[in-house]
């Protein structure tokens, strides 16, 4: 995973909305990346989460994630990704899961189809102008992808749970399939926007690679209310650290009838 990569996929992977009756429609998310190496934290990139209803499966929703660096930051490092979830809007269990990475020179796709009837995913790799492969993975009981776990999470009645918790997850991250967990941490006040919010703040077990080291160096917090938004995360990569955060005037939040 490239390093030019992190700040998207922390936030794909432990971002997103939510389509739940519970909780109103989030129509459009926008985070902005910053970069920390030493002292200044530096604007790096921008991600923009949107949800709709899947026009590919039966009740079930379409998140898409778009990730992008700054023009700034485009001469050094130019950054592209786009994933896109069709999940059931009520277990949050995939059918469909795709990344487009494009990142420098590096141009990858991963595009998986989850056939539950057989227990497998069919996963289509191709590396462009590289090579282009097919993978067949074991599919087992209550795996999710980068984004619908997610949704999932936000679900979680955090309030049942004491400090230091852990709450088990799986998810298919490049082909394999991860046996992970969440550590509950409790409720924190931060800052967003010039506003001070209340949050659920939790820390997922990261898969070791060459951004990050794994373990438990990433935080997330949630906003304590009826919206239960993604905030703020914060992590720590193998060089400095990354964080986004949410910005509320280019967001939008709708109710659906």
């Amino acid at each position: 995973m490239k390093k030019g990569f992190v700040l998207f996929w922390l936030l794909a992977g432990s971002l997103a909305l939510s389509a739940q009756s519970k909780y109103p429609t989030l129509e459009k998310l926008v985070y902005d990346g910053y970069y920390n190496w030493g002292f200044i934290w530096i604007k790096a990139g921008k991600v923009v989460f949107s949800t709709t209803d899947s026009e590919k499966y039966p009740n079930a929703n379409c998140l898409e994630a778009v990730g992008t660096s700054l023009p700034f930051w485009d001469s050094f490092f130019r950054l592209r990704d786009t994933l896109v979830s069709h999940h059931d809007k009520k277990t949050f269990f995939p059918y469909e899961f795709s990344r487009m990475a494009h990142e420098a020179d590096y141009h990858k796709t991963f595009h998986y189809q989850f056939h539950y009837a057989d227990s497998v995913v069919i996963g289509n790799i191709n590396r462009i102008g590289k090579f282009q492969r097919t993978d067949t993975v074991h599919l087992k009981p209550e795996t999710y992808d980068m984004l619908s776990v997610a949704w999932w999470a936000r679900e979680l009645d955090f309030d049942k749970y004491r400090e230091r918790d852990l709450i088990p997850i799986r998810i298919l991250i490049d082909s394999e399939i991860y046996d992970l967990y969440i550590r509950y941490l409790g409720t924190e006040k931060i800052k967003v926007a010039g506003q001070r919010r209340e949050c659920y703040v939790f820390s997922p077990l990261l898969v070791e690679g060459n951004v990050f080291r794994g373990g438990e160096g990433m935080k997330i917090w949630v906003s304590k209310d009826q919206f239960r938004l993604p905030l703020m995360v914060e992590a720590k990569i193998l060089i400095g650290s990354v964080k986004a955060m949410l910005v509320p005037d280019e967001s939008k939040v709708l109710v659906r009838e």
